[in-house]
């Protein structure tokens, strides 16, 4: 595989670099509790927050309390679910196996959202993610500081070309201000043994740093196969009294044995457990033959294996400058290099002696960026201006490698090991964004207004490396995309807001975007391409003191030039994908979320969420009309409900949650769908402090679907469909049984 040539940012980035290479952390005691890195924007709860306080739009925050209550090793987008509105499932317990993670907010899809970690944009949080990385590659779980969602639409601000809804931002934890270390040790169910140390340097004069890794070893929760991660994160800040610099280094191994892909017909033939052959392989030897046994049936009920590789570097340095006592300007520059391959034995291309092979696909990512901002306070005004740029090369492509037998597939596989190449792509993509913004605080602070806009401007070359797939141009561009809040505090514990926002996706490159088509039907749609747009109107009331939180939002949102991808054979044959441009959906939908604290250590949260996604044109494929308006959007559970009650006693802490999610159809037709399902967890943890050289030391048992119900968890995870009348269309996972992981943390 050829990694994509540096760009002129990049090597921009690198010369830059080595400049912050001394530098260190600052000692404050609020960096020290893992603030966000824009002082302006610091959160003061450390648990969770469903008060936006003053802020014109829907906005939520969980805190480092939450984060460390679930098991190690935990998703932090994972620890989102219990917010309203927020649609999450993961087939594996934790929320970190990529194939299955899914995460839908009030009808956006996962890659129609924002995500960013301190202002260095993450991309689409796709599996064949093109311009990014998942956040849990980006950074480890101990070292996030805070999640910040907002579920209507992001600020302008946000760096992201796909945010047609709303944001996740993520904040890194600063060093302490004291030499310290951290370790924590997780074990349990699935032979899991997860590591994590830090070490902290101390304050030295403005300076400080910690260096940190984490090594993840799990069997699958059923068949044969790991799921592996190695990562390190580093930060490092130099601060004095009119600013700071950081630096942030991160790197990330990942290997993952792979689910195969499930219908409801095989579901009801082989059961909720049914998985891929090995390591059995003359049975998966047989089904290539045609020789089936038990309850297969087909040759895609399933393969020997499945495998999906990751490695990801990531490196930014990143400054905020009081340039006066009114002017301030942040900037953050970024790189981002990643390697990545994904492995089926396919029963479809034949090897010199025996009709499998195994197939390759192939990803790389090379990007670099500069995000930055300049405000401005003057009397009752803050004025806000901002551009991103990043230039980015993603490859992507599919070839087959002769085997003769089970061999080890967990490595990378170079070109010349090809026997036969299906389709190379290349994509350079430049990305031009930039915003305008006044927030103004009026009538002694109680009326809030923030009105502005941002324009875009996103233009990419599809190249044919090797020919199977489209190339050509594709470019998104919108000068004016307004946003428009307002936020009145009716008193000291209470406020109403109102917000409108329009947004804009650029066109997805990659093996499942755009140019996912054959050249003939690529030229034929691209000039009435149009990229996806959204409207979106948020109205709600908040109100919060001591003992209560209460948060009410209602929206509605508008979708212009929506694209459907349809997949018309099983994702191991390779076919180009089909695409359908439904003109029109809509949105309409509302959200509670109430936390009550009657004492200091009981709490309970609740959260509903009522969404009704429709599309409301039809469209036609393959020469025919599908009738799909007034259906339902794929993958959008009209209903969504939490709850989660935690109880502190001396040292012990006591939880229990529940998330119900609604029924939901993988066919944009309405015929196929699967039912709706609750799931319970439960935690509890012994906690103490001052033990000789340990400062702290926390002991938790946290147990995974508590009730051990059988789900469906991802749908979608090969595409969706028109119609799947005798529910055959493989593209569901299932979700794990019970689970129990035990860990320690102690920090020194």
């Amino acid at each position: 595989m050829t990694a994509p040539t540096r760009t002129p940012l990049a090597l921009a980035l690198f010369a830059v670099l080595p400049l912050a290479g001394h530098a260190a952390a600052p000692a404050a005691d609020a960096a020290a509790a893992g603030a966000p890195l824009d002082r302006s924007d610091a959160a003061t709860l450390d648990t969770i927050s469903v008060i936006g306080h003053r802020e014109t739009r829907q906005v939520q925050r969980i805190g480092q309390v939450e984060l460390q209550a679930v098991a190690p090793g935990t998703n932090p987008v994972k620890v989102l679910e219990k917010l309203p509105g927020v649609h999450f499932v993961s087939a594996d317990p934790w929320g970190s196996y990529e194939w299955s993670n899914r995460i839908a907010i009030r009808g956006f899809a996962q890659n129609q959202l924002g995500y960013s970690l301190d202002d260095i944009p993450l991309g689409d949080n796709s599996y064949a993610n093109n311009n990014g990385l998942s956040p849990n590659r980006a950074i480890l779980p101990e070292n996030v500081a805070e999640l910040e969602l907002a579920q209507g639409a992001g600020a302008l601000r946000i760096p992201s070309t796909s945010n047609l809804g709303g944001a996740l931002l993520l904040h890194s934890a600063d060093p302490s201000a004291e030499f310290g270390a951290r370790a924590v040790l997780a074990f349990g169910d699935n032979a899991t043994l997860r590591s994590f140390v830090r070490v902290d340097a101390g304050e030295r004069n403005g300076f400080g740093a910690y260096v940190s890794g984490m090594r993840n070893e799990a069997d699958r929760w059923k068949g044969a196969g790991v799921h592996e991660q190695q990562q390190f994160n580093g930060k490092a800040v130099y601060q004095w009294d009119q600013g700071r610099v950081a630096l942030w280094l991160s790197t990330s191994r990942r290997n993952e044995t792979d689910d195969p892909d499930l219908s409801l017909d095989l579901i009801r033939r082989c059961g909720y457990g049914w998985d891929n052959y090995a390591p059995d392989w003359q049975r998966a030897l047989d089904a290539a033959n045609g020789r089936f046994s038990g309850c297969v049936k087909t040759k895609d009920d399933a393969y020997y294996l499945a495998r999906g590789l990751r490695d990801d570097d990531l490196a930014a340095l990143s400054g905020e400058f009081d340039l006066s006592d009114a002017l301030r300007l942040n900037a953050t520059g970024y790189y981002h290099r990643n390697q990545g391959q994904g492995h089926w034995f396919t029963p479809y291309i034949s090897s010199p002696t025996i009709p499998m092979a195994l197939r390759i696909t192939s990803y790389d990512i090379e990007r670099s960026g500069l995000n930055a901002r300049l405000s401005y306070t003057v009397g009752q005004h803050t004025l806000e201006g901002g551009v991103w740029f990043e230039d980015s090369a993603h490859g992507a492509g599919r070839s087959f490698v002769d085997i003769d037998g089970p061999i080890d597939d967990q490595r990378f596989f170079a070109r010349d090991e090809f026997a036969q190449r299906l389709f190379r792509q290349r994509f350079d993509t430049r990305t031009r964004q930039w915003y305008l913004q006044d927030t103004m605080r009026l009538f002694d602070e109680r009326l809030t207004v923030n009105a502005g806009f941002k324009g875009q401007d996103v233009v990419t070359d599809g190249t044919v490396v090797v020919p199977g797939r489209a190339g050509g141009r594709l470019g998104a561009r919108d000068s004016f995309l307004p946003q428009l809040g307002v936020a009145w505090q009716l008193n000291e514990r209470s406020d109403v807001f109102a917000n409108y926002t329009e947004n804009q996706a650029a066109f997805r490159p990659g093996v499942n975007g755009a140019w996912s088509l054959t050249q003939a039907s690529f030229d034929l749609s691209r000039d009435r391409a149009r990229p996806e747009q959204s409207q979106t109107l948020e109205l709600g009331w908040r109100y919060g003191d001591d003992r209560y939180q209460l948060s009410t939002t209602v929206y509605g949102v508008n979708f212009d030039d929506r694209q459907l991808v349809i997949v018309p054979c099983p994702g191991v044959v390779s076919c180009p994908n089909q695409f359908a441009n439904v003109g029109k959906a809509r949105t309409l939908g509302g959200e509670v979320a109430f936390v009550w604290t009657p004492a200091e250590r009981v709490r309970w949260l609740a959260s509903y969420a009522y969404n009704d996604s429709q599309y409301r044109s039809d469209y036609v494929a393959g020469g025919q009309r599908v009738p799909v308006r007034g259906k339902r959007m794929v993958d959008t559970p009209k209903q969504l409900f939490a709850t989660e009650l935690s109880y502190g006693i001396g040292g012990v802490e006591l939880r229990l949650g529940g998330k119900y999610t609604g029924k939901r159809y993988y066919t944009y037709s309405n015929d196929a769908g699967t039912d709706a399902f609750w799931l319970w967890d439960a935690g509890v943890s012994w906690n103490r402090r001052d033990l000789g050289r340990i400062k702290s030391l926390r002991v938790g048992l946290n147990v995974y679907n508590l009730l051990d119900k059988t789900y469906i968890a991802t749908l979608g995870s090969n595409g969706f469909r028109d119609y799947d009348p005798q529910g055959t269309f493989q593209t569901l996972l299932t979700g794990a049984p019970r689970q129990w992981f035990v860990s320690v943390d102690a920090q020194f």
